[in-house]
């Protein structure tokens, strides 16, 4: 008898990130279901694999260096808390200070995509690539 082990939420996120750290948003897609649903600091932030395309879009065109780091995580069942730190440096012409944010995103998966994401992190410049990136600016 063979037994697969099917990826943890820890696995999957660092799939994800990878991907978008690459600049993959196909590859990155793959590992988020169509009916994610992103909370940031609380707040209802994205709803779509669309909405989280258009904003890594964004944050790409805003910091083209940009990358984020995984610190650590903590895994339980079909969700894991993951800590991480995002850095880039603005585009010429771009108005936003330079990235260097800590933060954890608590994920939930289901069937190999990542279902949920409650992300927590200081405001500021995140916050300013996501409303440009939805049209909320």
């Amino acid at each position: 008898m063979t037994c697969t082990a099917r990826p943890g939420p820890r696995e999957i996120w660092l799939a994800y990130d990878e991907a978008s750290n690459r600049g993959d948003h196909d590859a990155a897609a793959a590992f988020v279901a169509p009916d994610l649903a992103v909370l940031v600091n609380g707040v209802p932030a994205l709803s779509s694999v669309a909405e989280d395309r258009a904003v890594q879009t964004e944050l790409i065109r805003c910091y083209p260096d940009y990358a984020r780091s995984f610190v650590g995580a903590l895994e339980d069942g079909d969700s894991a808390a993951i800590e991480w730190r995002m850095h880039g440096t603005p585009a010429p012409g771009v108005d936003l200070p330079p990235l260097d944010v800590p933060g954890c995103s608590v994920v939930r998966c289901r069937d190999g995509r990542i279902v949920e994401a409650r992300l927590y992190h200081p405001t500021g410049a995140l916050d300013r690539v996501a409303d440009r990136a939805l049209g909320r600016d």
